[in-house]
Formats: C-alpha cells, structure tokens, sequence
C-alpha cells in the first residue's frame, strides 16, 4: 500500500516532518488467557484505505482484550507515533522502530520502520456500533506537538453480546503407544516435566491436540472449530525431513478443536541438549473462520507448548549400573520383570480390558494392519542401522491386539513364539489377511523373523519409555524343550526387537540379551527362597538341608518338567558366584506340544468333528483349522475342509469364543455353552448358521473331558518317569525323598491337572496346597501371592505365569544362581521282545551322556539289526505291559543306509541325542547321529 495521506486535512507545512510511506497495516483485537493461550480477531481480508474493515467488540472481550494496529513502511527519519480515534487520541505514545536502509532502486535516503500501537479494548467500548477512522498521528517529537495525521483505514466496530469464542482448555497428548499397544496417554504435564518428556533419538512420536472451546450454543457468532489453517515453529516449505509436522487429514472440529502432529525426535535440528535437558517450544498457530452478523473474520490461537527433550547419553553410567529385567516370552503372554526405584515390578504392555491379576501377561500377539508396510519399514530400518520404525498404524500389540481376535481374526498372529516351528520346520504358516489392506498374506522365515523382532520392539519401547531408566542388560528363559533352530531365532530378533528401542545415543555393544534359563528353572528360582520359609516345608528341609523339587510348568505352549534341588552354595560356589544359595537342575524334560492353547484347539477341532457335528459341517462346508498335534488325515471325507484357509482360522476361533471352550479345560463341571445360532465362515467365503451345536452339549462334553484327562495325564507321566530317574541321593520314591511338586504355568490351574496327579501318583483326595490353605500339605503346591501395599509400596503379586519373569530377575541379579548337574538321557529306547512282544527299554531314561568317539560299555548292543527296523522310542515306560500298538511308543528311522544288517550299537551322546554303530563283518562300522527331539515334538 503506497498512502502517504487519503484525506485532505489543513494544508501541509513545505516540509512536512516525518514523511512516511505505509507498505503494511494490520488490526488485530487480542487477548490473552490465564493458560498462556493469546486469542485474536482479525479482518479476513488485509487490511487497505479501499474498503471498510469490521471488528468485534464481544462483551466478555472487553475488559480483558486489546486492539493492536501494527504498520511498517518507510520514512526519511525517527518519529513517535499514537492512534486517534474520532478526533480523539486512545492509547499510549510510542518510538517507531527505524531499521537499515532498503535496498529498492529510488528509495533514497529512507529508513524501514515499524510501529506497533495497543489500545485496551475498553477505551473503544463507546464507539459501539460506528464507523471510524483510524488514524496514526506522527511526531519527531514524544509529545506529538505540530503532529503529522495519516489516516490507515476506516473501521466498523461490531458491539456483540455474550462471551464471544473463548479456549476453556488446551491439552497436548503423546499417543504414539496408544495407537501401538493400548497404553494410556502421556498429557502436556508429563511432556513438560523436566524428569519425563522425550528422549532424545527415539524416533517419531505422535501429538494429538486438543482444545475445548467454551460455551458456543446460543452465541451471536458462528467460528467454525476444525482448524482452516495450522503453523508452527519448525515449519517448512520444502520436501526436506521436518521436526515437527501435522497431519491436515486428521483436523476435525465440534466442541473441541482436534488435530495431529508428528514430532521427529531424532531429528538433527534439535541438537544440542544440554545435560539437564531443554525445552523445545512448538509456537502452535491455529485459525478457525469467524463470522459475526453480516462480517467475517479469523480467529486465531497462539500457543507456545513446550516439549522437554533430555539426552540419555549422560546418565549411561547410571544405566549401566542397573539390575537386568527378566523376560519370560511366552507362547499366549510375555511378562517383564524389572527393579523401579528399588522394588520390583512388573511391565504392562498397553491396557485393554484384562483383570488386574493379569494385566502383567502380556498377550504374546501381533495385528498387522498393513503387512506391506511392515516388512518395508522395519527393513528400512535395518538397512539403515537406524532405531524406532514407525510402525504407527501398521501394527498393534498385546492386548489390543487379543482384542482385535474378536473382529479381525485373520489379521491377529498370535502365540508369535510358535511361529519358528510352524513355519519353518513343519511349513504350517497361517493364511492371514491384513486388517487395513484387507490383502492376503504367508510367512517365511525372513517374516517371522521380522514379526518377533516388532514385538520385541514395542516392548522394549515400554521398558525404557521416557521417565524411567533405560535398561541395558534382559534375561530370557526357553522351554525346557525347545527346537535349537527356534531357540536361536527367537534370541536374535528378540534382541534386535529392543535395541530398535533403545535411544540412539546408546551404543549397541551396551545391550546384552541372554537366553540362558528353562522357564521351570526360572520359575524355581523365584518361588524356593520363599516356599522354603514356609512351616509346612521346615521337617522335609531339616531332614535333608535342602529343598528338593519338581516343577511341573504347564503352559500355554508348552509343559516343561525341571527336577532339582535349592540349597545352600558350597563355600567355592559362593566364593566364585557371589551368591549364598544354588537352584540345582538335576534333570529337565517336556513336551513342546502339550499347552493350554493346544488343549483348547483341540477342543475346538474335536466338537467341529463330534459325530452329531461333523454331517453339518461338511454339509454346509464349513471349514476348521487343523491343530499342529492333529495328524493330517486322508481317508476323511472331505480333506479340503482341513486345508489351510481364513476360513477355517476364523472358525476356530469362533467356536472357541462363542462355545466358551477355553473354560472347559478348567474344570469337569465347565459344559460347553449350546449356540443356538452360531454364525460360521464357509470355505467361499460366505456365512451360514449352524444348528446342531445347540444340542447334545452332555455327550460333546464327556468327549471333551476324556481328552483332556488322557491328555493330562501323558504330562504326568512324563513328571513321574523323571522323579524316578532323577539323582537325588537317598532312597525311595520320590515323597520319602522330599521332593516338593511345584506348579507353574496357567493352565497348571486347571482341576484336571489336580486330579491326574493324584490319579498318576498315587494320592487319593489329592488338594493342591497354596500359601495361606488349609489344606493339608501333600508334596503338591500352586505358589500364588496376591498384590498388596505395604509403607505406600506396592509389593508385585506372583501367579504360576508371573514367577518365572520374576525368577528370570533373581537370576540376572545373583540373587539365587542356576547350577546343572550334566543331564542324562530324556527317553526309553528299546525293542520288542520275548512272546508276546512287549516292548523293552534298553537305553533307560536319566542314561548319563557318553563320548562316542570311544567304543566301550557305554554302547548298547541292540543284538542283530536290519536297517529297515525303525527303534522304538517311549517318554514312559513300564515293563511288560507296552504291546506293539501301545501309543506311548513312537518308531522312529535309524538314519542308516536302507538293506544292510549288522551287530547294532547305540551310544547315548547328548540329552536328546543317539549315536548308532552298526558293525558288519569285515567292514568298518557305520556310524550316524540320530536327534529324537524333531521326532518326539
């Protein structure tokens, strides 16, 4: 704008002083909020001498707000300015501002100005109504005296009753977790607190803004709340990577004006930070459309919003002196025990609707909602050595994922644990189908691996969030019997998984990640020290100055048998350990497909094929998925049911939720519910109801209670072959030897297990003990301790699940030290003979491990062998009673070159482990190892 004057005042002095030229005016009637909060009202259009510009006077404004006119140009000298009114000059004089001269051709000896004029918003009360012109007067002098008068632009004031548009509340929200795990969200509180906010390096973090608005109904103005525009202090024009930016698309209004922001941690313009940290200001400007009568304006908000930003890097010899934390990765939950402030605690990953008693176990489950997301960024990642992917709105975790099994079935993998097995060594990938995408997908190895390591992330994002420690060293226990292959994979994605959560500025070399513990030996460190106090346990710990145990974890994957003993460190154990008392493993077994997830699908699989069932079901094909511990079978009448589908996953799943059959295996009195009108999935993909589930639910369920009992049971016998073989160093069965049946593992709870020990080990009326029963103590204790407070402390609660995190602790910390005893063999290997053959045991269960580079008495002679004659192999054995057809008796193939006879010698070489030599006169015997692990899952 070029307005030296628009009006024709009384004529001018020759030369008139200051001379002026206004490029740039503004009106703008400000307030500011007790919150810090600065509201605004300008004119929609930039403010010129052409047109007549409106401004509010809202009644509840008044008193609190200001009229700021701001004009900057060019003049030939300082000057003082004020503004007039009607004739009247309002507000305060004030000294322009006189910068540098322009660099414009022509503009001769001129200095750029700007002046800033505020005028209390009270003094402008009386002019209500009218139309009046603003005029600037211009002075060299302070007193204004022979003033020069400009006029800027003429001005409707706008009287309007009522509060006018007022910000109530401001709230910034951290909400990255949230959106991945379910975690409640961190407030601006918290982002500002100089002991929390963000930690520096930690990659992208997802703000949500929200600003509530007062009373609105009934107001003579309308302001359109979803934002028409949004700036900050980091704001860019160009395509380059930015610290701060919003996300237009998500901007909405209502009572509340809502939108995202994504703030770059990890972003190098944010560096340096001081050691006791800094403030990172937002310098949020937010405009909304104003319309008041017959005028428009915009309304405007400013809001400074500072973030703290602390860098870890200092604070590393601290961390380094941290306790580890104790992950017990399980196959249906993971739980993470850790030392905060010098107490124990346990992690919650996310919320969900879980119990306060389980809120710790943390589903082991996954949603992909865009696999191809997933793959690419995590590989970005990767590629990059870089930390924390952004994997917001790709995948969801833990609870929230569990959740998502109810709707979105085929986009939930769960029980991520198992995933090595089924994939790569019995090629049984699950069919899934992302939740956004809805795209079909398998896994393979470099998949799984990536799907481990993104829950292992979010994990490790949780562990050392901001506000707490970041926690350098993590201690993770294995099954007892547990596939090496999938062993090794699990530790490399798994640590992968929570370096990737790690801020930046921690080195990799710092993180140490050990699978070093079976969960039952875990499980024994933790409960021992504190069973071992109780007085049922004092005569049995006299007599033999130790505990003696068996523990018997029967998970949801899993059941894992550790038989041991606690005692007291010798003086060379405690002189190299550093620790008072030792959890002694004298022998360990399991069965890696024995679990209460394997129970409950084979419950599932067993009413799909219940003989009052199955002519529905294949009627109306209506597929099911097949259980791993399911053999494939041919001969059915229609195999394509039993094929790898979405169907028939989904179905699993709703007859497991909509029957009720995962309380089933609980107890006997617990009936499978009748579904009247259970909608199932047809393998087209269509739906179709089912009828028959809605009757002979007595009949199902006495089928269902079979199989659990005959299930149960093998565990069981497995438990009572190794009290037999473990080395315990006295006579007699295992109760005249003390040994103490701990039960570990959720489905331990189970009254099925109750009644298979008592039937397997020969006590009638068998009650398991727990702390604090009345129930007289019979060998067999479930260890349960409730949360509770003491002094303002919480002191964790410990479950058959919790322990072995707990134990996991212990052990890390040199609290209780693991020792094993060299373990013997894990199987009867034998043959059948005499008549009628019944099988034999030549290589007993506990046969201590041999060298089989030495030919002696440690090679059994198997007599004269075929090579075509599998062995026959048992995890149970009782003479004379094991026919041919006995199911406890697996064939498994020698591995020998097929048509060949000799003399057979078998040498125990490892826990699972057998070397064959099959001598052949005149020739060089052949050897061969046989690993019974793969045969025996």
């Amino acid at each position: 704008m070029n307005d030296i004057a628009t009006q024709t005042p009384a004529p001018e002095r020759a030369n008139p002083s200051p001379r002026v030229r206004i490029d740039l005016i503004s009106t703008v009637v400000q307030r500011a909020l007790p919150n810090g909060v600065r509201m605004e009202i300008r004119p929609q259009r930039p403010v010129t001498a052409a047109w007549d510009q409106a401004l509010p006077l809202f009644e509840g404004w008044i008193q609190s707000a200001e009229l700021r006119v701001r004009a900057s140009g060019l003049t030939d000298g300082p000057f003082f300015a004020a503004l007039e009114i009607e004739g009247a000059k309002v507000g305060t004089t004030v000294a322009a501002a006189i910068g540098s001269a322009p660099a414009e051709a022509g503009a001769g000896p001129l200095s750029s100005f700007s002046v800033e004029l505020v005028v209390p918003l009270a003094l402008l009360a009386p002019h209500a109504g009218k139309r009046c012109a603003l005029r600037l007067i211009l002075s060299p002098q302070s007193s204004l005296a022979g003033g020069r008068k400009v006029t800027l632009a003429r001005t409707i004031f706008v009287g309007i009753p009522g509060y006018g548009p007022l910000l109530s509340a401001l709230d910034l929200l951290e909400s990255t977790d949230s959106v991945l795990v379910d975690a409640p969200e961190r407030r601006l509180f918290d982002l500002q607190n100089p002991e929390e906010g963000l930690w520096i390096g930690t990659g992208k973090w997802r703000l949500r803004l929200f600003a509530d608005w007062a009373k609105l109904e009934g107001e003579p103005f309308v302001i359109d709340t979803k934002p028409s525009h949004v700036s900050h202090r980091f704001q860019r024009d160009d395509d380059a990577p930015a610290v701060v930016v919003e996300d237009a698309t998500r901007r909405a209004g209502g009572r509340r004006t809502y939108t995202e922001l994504v703030l770059d941690s990890s972003h190098p313009d944010l560096l340096p930070i001081p050691e006791e940290g800094k403030d990172i200001a937002l310098d949020l400007t937010v405009e909304h459309a104003l319309t008041y009568g017959e005028h428009t304006g915009v309304c405007t908000w400013h809001a400074a919003l500072p973030v703290r930003l602390r860098d870890p890097r200092p604070l590393l010899k601290s961390f380094q002196r941290l306790s580890a934390v104790g992950i017990d990765f399980g196959t249906t939950a993971t739980v993470a025990a850790l030392y905060q402030k010098g107490y124990r605690a346990l992690l919650r990953l996310g919320s969900g609707s879980a119990p306060a008693a389980k809120s710790a176990e943390n589903p082991t489950y996954l949603l992909v909602e865009d696999h191809e997301r997933l793959w690419a960024e995590v590989e970005r990642a990767a590629a990059g050595d870089t930390r924390f992917p952004n994997l917001l709105r790709i995948v969801r975790g833990s609870h929230a994922a569990r959740e998502a099994m109810t709707d979105s079935p085929n986009a939930v993998v769960p029980e991520l644990k198992s995933l090595p097995e089924r994939v790569l060594s019995l090629d049984q990938s699950p069919q899934l189908r992302d939740r956004e995408r809805r795209r079909d997908f398998l896994l393979d190895e470099s998949r799984v691996r990536i799907l481990v390591r993104a829950y292992a992330y979010l994990l490790s994002r949780a562990i050392n969030r901001p506000g707490q420690d970041v926690y350098l060293r993590y201690w993770l226990t294995h099954p007892a019997k547990f596939d090496e292959r999938a062993r090794k994979l699990l530790e490399e994605e798994i640590r992968r998984g929570i370096l990737l959560g790690i801020p930046e500025g921690i080195p990799a070399e710092e993180i140490v990640v050990e699978m070093s513990a079976s969960e039952p030996e875990a499980f024994a460190a933790e409960v021992c020290p504190e069973l071992a106090t109780y007085p049922e346990l004092e005569p049995v710990i006299s007599k033999f100055g130790e505990m003696r145990f068996a523990v018997f974890d029967f998970g949801g994957g899993t059941l894992d048998i550790a038989c041991g003993r606690f005692r007291p460190a010798t003086e060379q154990e405690a002189e190299e350990l550093g620790s008072r008392t030792v959890i002694e493993t004298l022998q360990v077994s399991g069965d890696d497909h024995l679990g209460g997830d394997y129970l409950t699908h084979e419950l599932v699989w067993l009413t799909h094929q219940h003989d009052k069932h199955l002519p529905e079901m294949e009627e109306k094909e209506v597929p099911m998925m097949r259980p791993q511990t399911v053999p494939p079978n041919n001969l059915a009448n229609k195999p394509h049911l039993y094929k790898r589908s979405l169907a028939g996953r989904q179905n699993r799943f709703r007859f497991e939720r909509e029957l009720g059959l995962e309380a089933v295996k609980f107890a006997p009195e617990n009936e499978p519910r009748r579904a009247a009108d259970l909608s199932a999935a047809r393998l087209d993909g269509s739906e179709v109801r089912l009828e028959s589930l809605a009757t002979d639910v007595p009949a199902l369920h006495g089928k269902l209670t079979e199989h659990l009992q005959t299930r149960i049971r093998d565990g069981v016998k497995l438990m009572k072959s190794m009290l037999a073989i473990a080395p315990w160093g006295s006579e007699g069965d295992w109760r005249e030897q003390g040994v103490t049946i701990l039960l570990a593992g959720n489905s331990s709870r189970s009254a099925f297990v109750e009644q298979a020990l008592a039937d397997e080990l020969g006590i009638p009326g068998l009650k398991v003990w727990r702390p604090g029963s009345s129930e007289p103590f019979q060998q067999v204790v479930l260890y349960e301790t409730p949360q509770r407070t003491e002094r303002g402390v919480t002191i964790v609660g410990v479950t058959p699940k919790t322990a072995v995190a707990l134990g996991a602790l212990k052990i890390a910390n040199r609290e209780v030290h693991l020792v094993r005893r060299a373990q013997g063999f894990s199987y009867f290997v034998g043959d059948l003979r005499g008549f009628p053959p019944k099988f034999v045991a030549l290589v007993q269960m506990g046969t201590p491990v041999s060298d089989p580079s030495v030919f002696g008495p440690h090679y059994v002679d198997f007599g004269k062998w075929d090579t075509k004659t599998p062995l026959r192999v048992a995890q149970e054995y009782v003479a004379g009673k094991m026919t041919s057809n006995d199911p406890r008796v697996s064939m498994i193939p020698t591995g020998l070159a097929a048509g060949l006879v000799g003399r057979l010698f078998v040498c125990v070489s490892g826990p699972d482990e057998l070397t064959l030599a099959l001598q052949r006169d005149g020739q060089d015997p052949l050897v061969t190892t046989l690993n019974l692990a793969k045969y025996m899952r």
